[in-house]
């Protein structure tokens, strides 16, 4: 079996990009056949490696207003996250014995990828992102087109008109790795603009047009 089949160099990644290869591997191992849940106290579960980019996905977003304990907080998040992925790539390459085929499947980036064609391009824009109201207070269901090439996909929200000349900046509302049925909570009562894009390990896709949604 090769040695290093998988490609992480995550201490190297920008913050943007290590949610986006992340995600990838989320998205790949969830539902996995080829790779049960590992039995060991050594490799996180899925459902633990989902927490922990949630929880990182969060901090980064935080960090963003350059507050030192939220920067301090996204750092410490961003590497139990990575060596959270460091067992499980080990755990992967173990279990797939060299297996390219399979390796493929995990979301992880491959060494001798003769499976799949390495993609050097960003994302293509999201289509029909629908918002609507639902009867949990605080919280919008969403719809959309997958994008060509996305791994994940990132929502704002803005409280005003977003073609005013005098607007408050967008706010991070989410970041979701399928667009099968998904839902922002958190908002407040009153009209609410959302907007979205495709993010993958070469970087973001357009903004999609602002739509407009009423928060209950």
């Amino acid at each position: 079996m090769p040695t290093s089949i998988i490609i992480l160099g995550l201490e190297r990644r920008s913050d943007p990009n290590l949610l986006a290869y992340g995600g990838a591997v989320v998205v790949g191992m969830r539902d996995n056949k080829a790779f049960p849940l590992p039995g060991t106290d050594t490799t996180p579960s899925w459902v633990v490696l989902d927490g922990y980019l949630k929880t990182y996905s969060d901090d980064y977003y935080a960090a963003l207003s350059h507050d030192t304990q939220k920067i301090a907080a996204r750092n410490k998040s961003r590497q139990v996250f990575c060596d959270a992925l460091k067992r499980v790539a080990a755990y992967v390459e173990f279990t797939a014995n060299g297996d390219m085929l399979l390796l493929a499947t995990t979301g992880f980036e491959l060494r001798h990828a003769t499976s799949r064609t390495v993609n050097t391009d960003a994302p293509g824009p999201v289509a029909d992102l629908r918002a609507f109201p639902t009867e949990h207070s605080g919280r919008i269901e969403m719809h959309a087109t997958k994008a060509d090439g996305a791994l994940g996909y990132q929502l704002q929200t803005i409280t005003t008109d977003p073609t005013s000349v005098e607007n408050p900046p967008w706010l991070h509302a989410h970041i979701v790795f399928s667009l099968q049925r998904f839902t922002v909570d958190g908002q407040p009562p009153g009209y609410v603009w959302v907007r979205m894009r495709a993010v993958n390990n070469n970087g973001y896709g357009p903004w999609t047009s602002p739509v407009r949604v009423l928060v209950t």
